[in-house]
């Protein structure tokens, strides 16, 4: 990495692939209606209207738009009110709906909840499966953009230069456009202002926390510094302890000493004490920078 004073594994960050940020996040937008980026959420829960539903063939006009299955709008229904289950089952149900319907118009968020749950579940494979036929189908998909954006972030290897430097321009696209999109992104009629706040907040803290993670592994530690920090404030009470070892980290190599301290003494209070051991480490050297 570059212009490091206190070095990062790569490695080590990526071994916590769990992310209690997505955990948070995930299902906001099937249960709040956020969806895409353009905004066509439903306060009912759906993730948006159909696509023959919303714009009929140009080239037809006075075509009518295929009628609808009522078994497959019953079926995706279920599956995007299932944003609190388990995400076993919404895997289950997920894959089950691409299986019967595979020419569905509701395939793209399909895909885009199928990713959050395996990234719940930690099966990157198919999590990176999921949003990359997401973004294929629509680049501009907010959910499959936040969940890129923050495990691409978290798979990059300092050491491997050439991978690294092709995962940060990824995430570097990614994270700007999400955050775009979700700053402009309007309230959907029916959602109320705190639920859209809470679902907005959950993916901004997502891209801010994979930009922050490729700024400090660049060895831009003021852009880190200020992306990690909107990223744990933006996750609220109880930050992602990931992002709290990040910005510690990026505080250390901006000088920031006593920053730094109060960074790792909130993640030593990590309950599922993950990273504990991590941010117990550079807590001392924290606070040795902090006395110099």
């Amino acid at each position: 990495m570059k212009n490091m004073t206190v070095r990062i594994s790569g490695l080590a960050v990526a071994m916590f692939l769990a992310l209690p940020v997505i955990s948070a996040a995930q299902g906001m937008g099937q249960s709040q209606g956020m969806g895409q980026s353009s905004g066509m959420g439903t306060a009912n829960g759906n993730m948006g209207t159909p696509p023959n539903k919303q714009n009929p063939p140009a080239q037809n006009p006075a075509a009518a738009a295929p009628a609808l299955d009522p078994k497959e709008e019953d079926a995706f229904k279920k599956l995007s009110g299932m944003q609190a289950a388990d995400p076993k089952d919404i895997v289950k149900a997920g894959e089950s709906f691409e299986k019967t319907y595979p020419k569905s118009n509701h395939l793209e968020t399909v895909y885009s909840i199928l990713a959050a749950a395996y990234m719940q579940l930690g099966e990157e494979a198919n999590m990176f499966k999921y949003g990359r036929q997401t973004l294929a189908m629509n680049p501009g998909n907010i959910d499959a953009l936040a969940v890129m954006t923050v495990a691409t972030a978290r798979k990059i290897d300092p050491d491997q230069k050439a991978d690294a430097a092709t995962k940060e321009k990824q995430v570097e696209t990614w994270g700007g456009t999400c955050i775009d999109s979700l700053n402009k992104l309007a309230k959907p009629e029916g959602v109320t202002d705190a639920d859209f706040a809470r679902s907005r907040d959950g993916k901004l803290a997502m891209c801010y926390s994979g930009l922050g993670q490729t700024a400090l592994f660049e060895g831009k530690v003021g852009d880190a510094v200020k992306d990690l920090s909107m990223a744990t404030k933006l996750e609220g009470t109880v930050p992602d302890p990931v992002d709290l070892y990040l910005l510690g980290m990026a505080q250390l190599n901006n000088k920031q000493y006593s920053e730094a301290v109060t960074s790792f003494q909130q993640c030593v209070k990590d309950t599922d004490q993950r990273m504990v051991p991590m941010c117990q480490e550079q807590l001392g050297n924290a606070k040795k920078l902090a006395k110099q």
